[in-house]
């Protein structure tokens, strides 16, 4: 039996050319995200890009109730897996009270 919160996932069929993460890394508790990162890279392919919308907060910020927004230097982890990132929104959408999001665009590489 696996233990409790234990990923051991892996992207089947072959990476993909387009990978969206949108809000699923947010209900993940901090221990378990770069695990998960490094999942949701694997699915990427080579001149693959990845696109990930999020809540975002700063430090020293509360970050709240689940679903708890992401720091960017959590994502800059995806960097640390080979990913560079293309392009990067920070803004506030329209919802009453405006929330904070994170729109990041990232490619691999060809290898």
């Amino acid at each position: 039996m696996a233990e409790k919160n234990q990923m051991n996932y892996k992207c089947s069929p072959p990476p993909f050319d387009f990978v969206l993460e949108i809000y699923t890394l947010q209900v993940l508790s901090p221990e378990l995200r770069e695990a998960a990162m490094d999942r949701i890279v694997d699915c990427v392919r080579a001149d693959g890009t990845l696109l990930v919308i999020s809540r975002g907060w700063d430090e020293p910020d509360d970050p709240g109730q689940m679903p708890w927004p992401l720091l960017k230097a959590e994502l800059r982890h995806f960097e640390s897996c080979g990913l560079m990132e293309v392009s990067s929104e920070d803004y506030f959408d329209d919802e009453q009270p405006p929330v904070r999001r994170l729109r990041i665009e990232y490619r691999r590489e060809t290898e």
